[in-house]
């Protein structure tokens, strides 16, 4: 486990940056990409789009608990470590946070040395689980599915949504230990090998030109989000998909 995605939520944006600041200065073997939200759906949001390993959430927030938060990431990972920071030393909420799935419960405001305690501990569970992980991989092909299922999985359903931790449930191993065996495989990682995927497919449905251009983006996978195929086509491609039709 070489990097620690790490994501801070609190509706005070000077709390958020204080604790990015601390994970800058953390002595560590890993490295940390820290994303920060200031609000439980901004947090849902980011959580959504980047899976982070560890989510440190505020509990009292305008628009939303903190708690609202701990119980939806529990409910989408088991293993993402949970620590919750809060300014009242309440019964309830203590009890809430551990009821819901928190590692940990934290009082503000919280001390280096406490938070990086915290994080040692949460990451060191995580390397001790990684470990096991790694066993597994021995025996990949007894797994529910095999990379090669997933690869053609992909493959049929690139027109689709595609989410790297929906694929992992179906490999039967963590998001982590996907993530490894899905670029040990092919090279790639996963969002990049989906990007080519679609973008090879794009360049033979743009060589017919009676498919609209709006055609080819839902075909591969921007059927609600057009324009964004355009955007993603001319940085891959170098050339917008108009001009690539009109170059073929």
């Amino acid at each position: 486990m070489d990097m620690l995605r790490v994501l801070v939520v609190d509706d005070e944006e000077i709390i958020c940056e204080s604790i990015k600041a601390d994970f800058a200065r953390m002595e560590h073997p890993w490295e940390y990409v820290v994303f920060t939200a200031n609000s439980v759906t901004e947090a849902e949001e980011v959580f959504t789009h980047e899976h982070p390993q560890i989510l440190i959430t505020d509990i009292s927030m305008p628009g939303g608990s903190g708690l609202l938060l701990v119980d939806n990431v529990r409910k989408k990972s088991s293993d993402c470590g949970i620590l919750v920071l809060s300014a009242y030393d309440n019964y309830d909420y203590v009890r809430n946070a551990f009821t819901l799935g928190a590692n940990d419960y934290i009082l503000k405001p919280i001390a280096f040395s406490e938070l990086q305690r915290q994080v040692y501990k949460l990451a060191e569970n995580m390397q001790k689980s990684e470990n096991l992980e790694m066993v597994k991989l021995a025996a990949i092909e007894s797994t529910i599915y095999g990379i090669e299922e997933i690869l053609a999985y992909v493959h049929e359903h690139i027109a689709e949504k595609l989410s790297a931790l929906e694929l992992a449930k179906k490999m039967a191993v963590s998001y982590n230990a996907f993530g490894r065996i899905f670029k040990e495989h092919t090279k790639m990682a996963f969002s990049a090998y989906v990007l080519w995927y679609r973008m090879e497919l794009a360049k033979e449905y743009l060589q017919n030109s009676s498919i609209q251009i709006k055609q080819v983006a839902a075909k591969v996978g921007y059927k609600e989000n057009p324009q964004h195929f355009s955007r993603d086509f001319t940085k891959y491609a170098g050339i917008s998909p108009k001009e690539y039709r009109e170059k073929k």
